[in-house]
């Protein structure tokens, strides 16, 4: 709360205080279900051996179905995302059976786990027509959600997820919908990348971005990295959203578990000692943060900076709003000293509901960024 001369300042300036703003912050809870196949394929090592794996069955035998009672507990497991790999899908159908029945979105990622630049374009293609195929028998709907795993994701992946339908993507950070649309009805998702760390946006198609070639002159490499137009302060109409534009839904390296908190041997940026505390008050840190000042974004003058096409202006004035994701994985939150924590958080963000606070599929939030980007258009 503002004290009375924080008041009285913005009156004068006639700003609004944080407690005159109202809130709107969908959390959008997910797990990749990475399970074996999270050491087959970008953490395929030779080193790799049986207590490696063993990890991975951990994970898909034990701390899959103890985050899902969690979930179920809570009152949570309907308003989420799994993104499940393939094989996953294959090697622990019972507990997938399980997870899907308890009204979560199914979203792809992968099959193997593997990353865009350990395959050729073809075998690209081939995992991603096989793994929409296992969905599509699972929940009886094709998926229109995905996250790339490791968030490798390359620009032939776009292409690809356009092609086959996807409506919103997350390649370092989310999808496929659980429910009776037609696949018109949402665009694309992803959710790899974070060109923004709180707001959905369309996925801008951009060319590669190429390191300087240091044996060649320096004139010959010195030049600014084109952006797209949905990157611009005044974007193209192309640059809306068309049936076949790809959400954003992002996420990073700090709204998820398992690298802090899970020992790899063999992955080098692993570190599985961190204080669970550590982590929690870390995301508590950033949800205070964006309830604060996330609205400062979105009111940035044109002239200023450039702003995300997806990041739209409040349609209400003195409304915060923004996406607080938060990445899972079974072999990690699954873990007896973890999952009090991942508990905790949840709790904590549940307890906000009269303030604001729900949590919701990545579908419904790609379906909200979609209707806000057709409504810029009018």
């Amino acid at each position: 709360m503002p004290d009375s001369k924080d008041a009285e300042s913005a009156q004068v300036t006639g700003t609004a205080t944080t407690n005159q703003r109202r809130h709107r912050v969908r959390v959008a809870l997910s797990v990749d279900f990475d399970a074996v196949s999270g050491h087959l394929g970008t953490g395929k090592h030779p080193d790799n051996n049986m207590s490696d794996y063993s990890q991975g069955i951990f994970a898909g035998k034990v701390g899959a179905l103890r985050l899902l009672r969690l979930f179920k507990r809570l009152g949570l497991a309907d308003k989420m995302t799994w993104f499940i790999p393939g094989h996953s899908m294959e090697t622990f159908p019972a507990e997938v059976k399980q997870i899907v029945e308890s009204g979560c979105e199914i979203g792809l990622h992968g099959y193997s786990h593997e990353g865009a630049y350990q395959m050729t374009e073809e075998q690209e293609s081939d995992v991603l027509r096989k793994c929409i195929d296992l969905a599509t028998q699972l929940t009886g709907k094709k998926p229109i959600g995905y996250r790339a795993p490791l968030y490798q994701i390359r620009e032939t992946t776009i292409s690809l997820l356009e092609k086959h339908g996807f409506q919103y993507g997350k390649p370092l950070a989310f999808f496929s919908y659980n429910q009776t649309r037609t696949n018109n009805s949402l665009n694309p998702t992803d959710s790899s990348l974070t060109h923004h760390d709180s707001q959905p946006y369309p996925l801008p198609l951009t060319s590669p971005i190429h390191p300087p070639d240091f044996s060649k002159p320096a004139p010959t490499w010195m030049h600014p990295t084109p952006l797209p137009p949905s990157l611009t302060s005044s974007p193209a109409p192309s640059s809306f959203p068309t049936s076949s534009t790809i959400i954003e839904i992002p996420c990073n390296w700090y709204g998820e578990d398992e690298t802090p908190l899970s020992y790899l041997p063999h992955v080098h940026n692993s570190h599985g000692y961190v204080d669970v505390r550590v982590i929690e008050q870390m995301w508590k840190d950033r949800f205070e943060w964006l309830w604060e000042h996330a609205h400062e974004d979105l009111e940035q003058p044109a002239d200023e900076a450039p702003r995300q096409e997806g990041a739209e202006r409040q349609g209400e004035q003195g409304v915060t709003e923004f996406i607080f994701p938060i990445v899972l994985h079974p072999d990690t939150s699954g873990m007896a000293h973890i999952i009090g924590m991942i508990e905790r958080i949840l709790v904590w963000l549940k307890g906000k509901k009269g303030e604001g606070v729900e949590f919701c599929r990545y579908e419904d939030i790609a379906r909200d960024a979609k209707a806000k980007a057709e409504m810029r258009k009018m």
